[in-house]
């Protein structure tokens, strides 16, 4: 073993001339430094006179590095060599050559002619419009819709049932009172309330048909029907028929008029067959003639069951145009779908009627209550 440690590699024996230098640090803070020797050797620190002990030279040669094992390619390298070498390239090239030619040829094809589907092909399936998600999604949408409109629709049944009951108590106060404009307001409220409520029985009918008898005597028009007709006359005579018109629709059309008459059929309507009377209630000033003509009358059933016999009604004014079968004449023109049959005596005495030995009451109030039959409207 000692002889072992004597005998330095050969290498080593031609790196003894280089010399190894050394340095330490005294504890005095003095630096210490020189060569190394073939022996240990001591170094004393001249301001402190401590001794240090140094290692000879290094007789054995520096150890060899180790030599690397080669690294096996990982997984993406040898991906990235096949995809990137000459053979994969040209495949790649000739595979996108023949998929640009076959989607050109595809175009041309499509637009030139679209191919026919045999009968006894199957389309295409479609995509599905009812999913089962679809399905619940939609129930649970009806399902709210529903429950909101129940809610709602039974708030306004309440709502309507209220209103209608306090609606009538005050109308008919105001009525006994004869506050009529009042009165209407108040049978008017009812009667939305019924449209409501969907009613149609005797006691609901009745209710309307004081609110249209109040209607009528509250919004009749502003000027009597012979002041209209001597109006109509001077206007049509200084020839300014289209300026009357107007000034007819503005101050007139919608308002309201009662009549007490018989009515005259005449010929249906050419374009829409629908029947027209006439009222029997000429009125002839200066020469001119107006009439007033009613079209497709409500109570028409009524005239079929008593022709010719004398009735009391109220109609809207719809309009004024001049007569195309005779010159000097004129027709006002009624509104039949709004039109209704009188059946309350009291309410008919609020315009003012008077009766005497030839406007008889009794029978004033015998044609009152065969409208009223008539219209199931309980007396």
């Amino acid at each position: 073993m000692a002889r072992w440690l004597k005998i330095p590699s050969k290498k080593k024996r031609r790196e003894e001339d280089i010399p190894e230098p050394y340095e330490i640090i005294c504890v005095c803070g003095v630096s210490l430094s020189g060569y190394r020797r073939k022996t240990p050797s001591r170094h004393a620190c001249q301001q402190c006179d401590e001794t240090y002990f140094i290692l000879p030279r290094n007789t054995y040669p520096a150890p060899k590095a180790r030599k690397k094992k080669k690294q096996l390619p990982t997984q993406q390298q040898i991906s990235e060599y096949v995809l990137n070498s000459s053979l994969v390239m040209r495949f790649r090239e000739k595979h996108a050559e023949k998929k640009a030619a076959r989607l050109l040829q595809e175009r041309q094809t499509s637009a030139a002619t679209k191919p026919e589907i045999s009968p006894f092909e199957l389309p295409q399936p479609r995509a599905r419009l009812i999913t089962p998600f679809r399905g619940i999604l939609a129930g649970i949408v009806l399902i709210v819709g529903l429950t909101g409109y129940g809610i709602v629709h039974s708030r306004n049944l309440d709502r309507a049932t209220d209103t209608l009951k306090t609606a009538t108590e005050a109308g008919k106060t105001l009525l006994e009172q004869g506050d009529l404009p009042g009165a209407n307001a108040a049978y008017q409220e009812a009667f939305r309330a019924l449209d409501v409520l969907g009613r149609t029985d005797q006691g609901a009918n009745e209710i309307r048909q004081t609110a249209r008898e109040l209607q009528a005597i509250t919004t009749q028009a502003v000027s009597p029907l012979f002041e209209i007709a001597d109006e109509a006359v001077t206007q049509i005579k200084q020839g300014d028929l289209e300026s009357w018109e107007s000034l007819f629709d503005v101050r007139y059309a919608g308002t309201w008029m009662i009549f007490e008459t018989t009515l005259i059929p005449l010929a249906a309507d050419e374009e829409t067959e629908a029947p027209r009377f006439r009222l029997n209630l000429p009125i002839l000033l200066d020469e001119y003639t107006l009439s007033l003509e009613l079209s497709s009358p409500a109570f028409a059933e009524y005239l079929e069951q008593h022709p010719g016999q004398p009735l009391i009604f109220a109609a809207q004014i719809a309009g004024f145009q001049p007569d195309a079968s005779q010159p000097d004449a004129g027709i006002i023109q009624l509104n039949g779908e709004t039109a209704f049959l009188w059946s309350h005596l009291k309410l008919y005495e609020q315009l003012g009627i008077q009766f005497d030995e030839f406007h008889d009451r009794n029978q004033i109030e015998a044609i009152l209550n065969r409208q009223t039959e008539s219209s199931g409207v309980p007396q």
